[in-house]
């Protein structure tokens, strides 16, 4: 049987109606071997010595738990309790979970903080799965274990402290390596927290294997368009609920019980609705493993050369100063340039840009229908005066500065920073960063020049790249490997178009080259770099279901311009088109479109009889069927390679950071090469996935880079290894 995958038994209870849900423990496999994972995240408060303000209800909730009759408090048991409990919780049909943090809330409550701090673990162990949710009692058998998760000073640990956290880790070493039924909202937090207050004692590769079930995956998988910010609004939305506010003291600690209890039955009827809808092999196979993998990925930082974060800061910001005084003389007066009222103001009322504009249907403002400032008016309004293209490079800078360079400076810690990933933030299943947020950082260095004040002295180029100030440690290097035109080959497999499956028979071609060449009707030498571009723009304008005015602001040329291009494109490429129809026709059949590897978007607008709004779901309908099946592909690979270097005794290497069709790795120097190889074969053998009947008419390529800095990495050229010497 597959793992994660439902048995026969819990098949046949999701044949019941809602109410009567049950399921049997899913079968998931052992934890890999130990190794040693960077210690805890600290809270503001901690790390300047300060107790946080939050204290007080910390303490209150904590206080209700501990003193409660139906909850026992791990740090009152002796060492005979201390066995049991440690028995029970490995013998237990399920075990169901939630996080307590110090402001006094759980993850069973409204949204809390991203930076929040965690206090406790409450954990039910339910041994009667068929019993249905209780208000505010335990069921018979059923118990309630509180562990608390606070540091404590070495300075001040006493011979109680050590063994009581020693307990706490057995106890979540025993959730992590359960064959049985574990449930918990977010929980991806708990793996990370586990991580992160046991980093000494419990490695990554311990969560690898650990499937634990999350309601919050399952509901979005059922309907990606609409997650539920939060566990209520998800109860709610599936068990029609009513909100409850919220309680303190024993009221509150009924309220847990029961929302521990809701959890469970929820977290059935998820797995009722994900089986019936054919959404099952996607979450036990996929979902449910991408859990650990970001969890780990959290639990890795990226160092980070600060003084050259500092210097690029003072750079951009002298940068934004010239733009500012040249944005200044070009509109002959002083305007806020980050005021897009102001701008409009200059370039529409003053300049009277729009004027101007022959043949270019310039974009308005959704609400007001006022002019645009965005990024495509601009674009075509930037070859008649020098103000649009100044607020461009303005906006380019500014950005950078703001979100990339400041704002990793705003999320160090010490010299080293971490994302926060999303598994449920994207409709298309791509995974998501903020804080900083890697994936929206520019691939290309940006040139700046800098204004020199000593008459007769040229200005000074200088390039920045916001990449180069993330290094690896000492003895590590960075590799990263990436899909080649991913997308593209997807389209082409999809398609069965013979023109585009007929360029990737070379491995070794230009593929947006010979896209040209083909779309133009000239030889590969007669490509231009401009006509190269186009080609690339024009296919993934089909792709992303971009307008002809959208096109027309990337390539600088009219909107009609824009529509012959995509008109002539498809006309050379019909399967495409007929690949586009089919898909649209089969949504307004079904309502919804499938990934090739079964990921579901629901479109309710499908047919809508306003026309724009139909049109915009039909391009949701193309773009999620080829984006949709990219972030499988990219998934899958994650997890492969997780899987691989976790059953690994010899592999180090980590995943630090997932930029849509990249993967960045951390290795050490010495195993480079071969983790390099055993990357890039096992990315590409993702051409045939058996159990999932994936199977692409075309070869996926991957390249691979290294180097010690993000900015400066180099291509590798490696020769394929034997395959006994990948592991």
């Amino acid at each position: 049987m597959v793992e994660g995958r439902c048995p026969e038994s819990a098949r046949n209870t999701f044949k019941q109606t809602p109410s009567s849900v049950t399921c049997k423990p899913l079968k998931r496999a052992k934890c890999g071997p130990d190794q040693g994972v960077n210690g805890p995240k600290l809270s503001h408060e901690e790390a300047n010595g300060n107790e946080p303000q939050n204290q007080s209800k910390a303490g209150c909730l904590t206080a209700a738990l501990t003193s409660d009759p139906r909850v026992k408090d791990s740090g009152k048991m002796n060492p005979d309790e201390k066995m049991q409990m440690l028995e029970k919780v490995g013998k237990t049909k399920a075990l169901v979970l939630t996080l307590v943090y110090r402001d006094g809330t759980t993850q069973l409550d409204l949204e809390q903080k991203l930076t929040q701090a965690v206090c406790g673990l409450l954990i039910l162990m339910k041994n009667n799965v068929d019993r249905s949710t209780p208000e505010d009692t335990l069921g018979p058998n059923d118990s309630l274990v509180y562990l608390k998760l606070e540091h404590t000073p070495a300075w001040a640990q006493q011979h109680n402290h050590q063994s009581q956290e020693l307990f706490t880790r057995d106890i979540l070493l025993q959730v992590l390596s359960r064959s049985q039924l574990v449930v918990c909202y977010k929980a991806k937090d708990l793996l990370r927290t586990a991580l992160q207050f046991y980093g000494r004692d419990l490695s990554w590769k311990q969560v690898a294997g650990c499937h634990i079930q999350d309601p919050q995956v399952s509901g979005w998988l059922l309907d990606p368009t609409n997650p539920s910010s939060c566990y209520p609004d998800l109860l709610n939305k599936h068990s029609k609920r009513p909100h409850t506010t919220p309680a303190l003291g024993t009221k509150k600690v009924s309220q847990v019980i029961s929302g521990l209890y809701s959890l469970y039955c929820l977290n059935m009827k998820l797995c009722f609705k994900l089986q019936s809808q054919g959404l099952w092999e996607l979450y036990s196979d996929m979902e449910l493993s991408m859990i650990s993998v970001l969890a780990a990925m959290e639990s890795h930082h990226i160092h980070v050369d600060k003084e050259a974060l500092k210097r690029t800061s003072d750079l951009l910001g002298a940068k934004i100063k010239q733009l500012e005084q040249e944005a200044h003389r070009a509109a002959g007066q002083i305007f806020l340039v980050t005021s897009n009222t102001q701008l409009r103001t200059v370039l529409f009322e003053k300049l009277c840009l729009h004027k101007r504009c022959e043949n270019k249907k310039l974009p308005k403002t959704i609400n007001k229908q006022q002019q645009s400032t965005s990024e495509a008016a601009l674009l075509q309004l930037q070859d008649l005066h020098p103000l649009p293209k100044i607020i461009l490079e303005y906006r380019q800078v500014h950005k950078i500065k703001s979100t990339f360079v400041d704002g990793s400076f705003s999320t160090t810690h010490q010299n080293y920073v971490s994302s926060t990933w999303y598994q449920t933030s994207s409709v298309t299943g791509r995974v998501s960063a903020k804080h900083p947020n890697f994936q929206a950082l520019p691939r290309q260095p940006l040139q700046i020049t800098k204004k020199q004040y000593i008459e007769g002295k040229e200005e000074e180029v200088v390039t920045v790249h916001p990449r180069a100030m993330f290094i690896s440690q000492e003895g590590w290097t960075f590799l990263a490997a990436d899909f080649c035109q991913v997308e593209l080959r997807l389209l082409a497999h999809l398609s069965s178009d013979p023109e585009l499956l007929r360029i990737f028979t070379n491995p070794q071609a230009d593929v947006f080259t010979m896209l040209a060449s083909q779309w133009k009707g000239v030889s590969e030498g007669e490509v231009t770099s401009e006509d190269r571009e186009h080609a690339k723009r024009i296919v993934y304008s089909v792709v992303y279901g971009a307008g002809r005015e959208r096109l027309s602001g990337i390539l600088g040329v009219s909107a009609e311009q824009a529509s012959r291009f995509q008109d002539s494109f498809l006309q050379t490429y019909k399967e495409v088109h007929a690949f586009i129809q089919r898909t649209i026709q089969q949504c307004h059949k079904q309502g919804y479109v499938l990934s090739i590897m079964g990921r579901r978007r629901t479109l309710p607008n499908i047919n809508a009889p306003d026309w724009g709004i139909r049109m915009q779901a039909e391009r949701q309908a193309v773009n999620f069927v080829v984006q949709g099946s990219a972030a499988d592909l990219c998934k899958m690979a994650m997890i492969r390679i997780f899987k691989l270097v976790s059953s690994s005794s010899s592999h180090s290497a980590r995943l630090i950071a997932q930029l849509h069709d990249e993967l960045l790795y951390e290795v050490e120097d010495s195993q480079v090469e071969q983790f390099a190889d055993l990357v890039r074969s096992t990315m590409e053998s993702l051409q045939h996935i058996d159990h999932l009947g994936v199977h692409l008419k075309v070869p996926l390529k991957v390249a691979v880079f290294s180097g010690k800095s993000w900015g400066s990495m180099s291509e590798l050229n490696i020769p394929p290894m034997s395959p006994s010497l990948s592991l």
